[in-house]
């Protein structure tokens, strides 16, 4: 594939998942990066039900072991949302759109001293798109273009698809492809739930649930001189104990995103040993409720629907705003995004009405034709999230459903998730790239997709999201994309609640974090360093 040709599927690959992070503020003034110190950040979503990348359905994995793990490409964080080579040295794509090679960066070893080849790559990927019997992956729909996959020797890896894909090369960047050992999981492929070993730029040290997750530098890394650090700690904390371990100068940043009040607070007790970042921008983060489809009688769409429409999604807006970073107001789509529609277009979406009083009449009568004029429905949440459940209860008991409001930590909910043990279920999308295939792929069937909480299986859906996902133009796929949103929000299939706003504040002797686009850019934390080299 000649470079032009290459380079102009790349500019594609941009538009579509939105255009490039132009000036990243991770990007620094040039200053030569310092050896030493160790990093200390807050965790402050639960303690990972899993040490496993391919199963991780929360940050909480991804924020504690990706440090100590390689992936065959990455997001660019200065060039968002392109991608860049970890593992991966050279990549060509065929005209066609249907092979990908990828050459390896040579002389990688995992952390046991054992040489990293095509063939662990190949068992990752294959173990993610058609996982063995007994092992989780929540990535396998986004991966289903993938027909097979060829290492024709040790530094080799070819890709084939089924059919073009617009996204292809940022679907392999996503964060939770760890790369495993292939000889590690031929004696136990279900090792990376319960063993830390990767090739990554840090070493797992210990993990002490509810105390603190450590890794050391690992001195065979192929990025030589990264890392930088010594090490890294992450602590296991509340949101609350998030806040006040940056306002107390005990981390190094937050990874909560701040309200307007604790920014305040923040820069009351730090002044200028901080840096805010992030005040004007959003993320890929969005959540939801998911409705689950399977569980009666929310199989009505008519019970579906009243539920969406009984909520004011703009005054929860401005209320959450005050509470969490968790408050911005847009569709299925990342406001701000090519593919997000307009004030006046989201307002005319169902659920998205200014009117709510001509809304709730409306679910009140399709609650009433249905013949459940008094729901009760049990709503499972996360207990980060508690201001979630208050909202719901408080706008679905005005057409009246009452809202058994349960709770609990990350370890409760994923199972009860998984098996489906709930009416409606606080959720979110993949939060690494704001792409509408990575995003909407929760949505395919169910039967294939263990990543579809509302449980549905609607063959029409996947032909819409086929239809974008294969689309190379711009401005048809874009069109594409918001045929597929009006579907979505039309079955009612989830209730959406807000996006993120995700301002932090960064001590401002850290260097390599700045301003991003994503939650997922820079979790391994093979450029961070301190200025200092943690020295004060």
């Amino acid at each position: 594939m000649s470079k032009m040709t290459l380079r102009r599927c790349a500019q594609m690959t941009a538009l579509a998942a939105g255009l490039s992070w132009a000036g990243a503020a991770s990007a620094q003034p040039a200053e030569k990066p310092v050896q030493g110190g160790t990093l200390v950040y807050p965790v402050h979503v639960g303690e990972p039900s899993t040490f496993d990348c391919h199963a991780a359905a929360s940050p909480n994995v991804m924020w504690r072991v990706a440090p100590h793990y390689s992936s065959l490409l990455r997001i660019d964080p200065d060039k968002y949302p392109e991608v860049e080579g970890d593992l991966a040295a050279t990549w060509k794509v065929s005209p066609d759109g249907l092979s990908y090679e990828f050459k390896l960066r040579p002389n990688v070893k995992f952390h046991d001293g054992s040489a990293l080849t095509a063939t662990d790559v190949k068992v990752s990927y294959d173990r993610m798109r058609a996982p063995p019997v007994g092992v989780v992956s929540l990535r396998k729909g986004m991966l289903e273009d993938i027909k097979s996959i060829d290492t024709p020797d040790a530094s080799t890896v070819i890709f084939r698809l089924s059919q073009p894909n617009a996204a292809m090369l940022q679907l392999l960047a996503m964060p939770y492809a760890c790369v495993y050992s292939a000889k590690l999981l031929a004696e136990d492929p279900s090792y990376p739930g319960k063993k830390v070993m990767g090739s990554g730029p840090f070493r797992f040290v210990r993990y002490q649930p509810g105390s603190e997750w450590v890794g050391e530098r690992f001195d065979g890394y192929f990025d030589t001189p990264k890392p930088y650090l010594d090490g890294f700690r992450a602590l296991s904390v509340s949101a609350t104990a998030a806040i006040n371990s940056v306002v107390a100068g005990q981390v190094s940043y937050s990874l909560r995103g701040l309200t307007d009040n604790e920014v305040e607070r923040v820069k009351a007790a730090r002044g200028d040993k901080v840096s805010i970042v992030g005040r004007t921008m959003s993320t890929g983060v969005h959540t939801w409720i998911a409705v689950n489809t399977q569980k009666p009688p929310l199989n009505d769409l008519r019970v579906r629907r009243a539920l969406l429409l009984a909520m004011d999604r703009w005054s929860g807006s401005k209320a959450m705003e005050q509470l969490t970073a968790l408050h911005l107001m847009g569709g299925m789509l990342r406001p701000g995004s090519p593919f997000a529609r307009s004030t006046a277009e989201l307002e005319n979406l169902p659920g998205f009405s200014r009117d709510i009083a001509a809304s709730r009449v409306e679910a009140r009568r399709l609650l009433a034709e249905a013949g459940h004029p008094n729901l009760k429905l049990t709503f499972l949440n996360r207990q980060e999230y508690p201001f979630f459940g208050v909202f719901l209860a408080d706008q679905l008991r005005q057409v009246g459903v009452t809202v058994d409001h349960q709770m609990g930590a990350a370890p409760q909910v994923i199972p009860r998730k998984a098996s489906g043990d709930y009416d409606l279920v606080l959720d979110s999308p993949p939060e690494y790239l704001d792409d509408p295939t990575v995003q909407l792929s929760v949505f395919l069937p169910h039967k294939n997709n263990p990543t579809n909480f509302s449980r549905s299986n609607d063959e029409k859906l996947s032909v819409l999201f086929q239809a974008q996902k294969s689309e190379l133009d711009p401005k048809v796929r874009r069109a594409r994309v918001l045929a597929l949103e009006s579907y979505i929000l039309s079955q009612a299939y989830v209730l959406p609640l807000y996006w993120q706003n995700w301002t932090r504040a960064i001590s401002t002797d850290v260097r390599g974090v700045g301003e991003l686009p994503s939650n997922f850019l820079k979790i391994d934390l093979a450029d961070v360093w301190l200025t200092q080299g943690g020295k004060k």
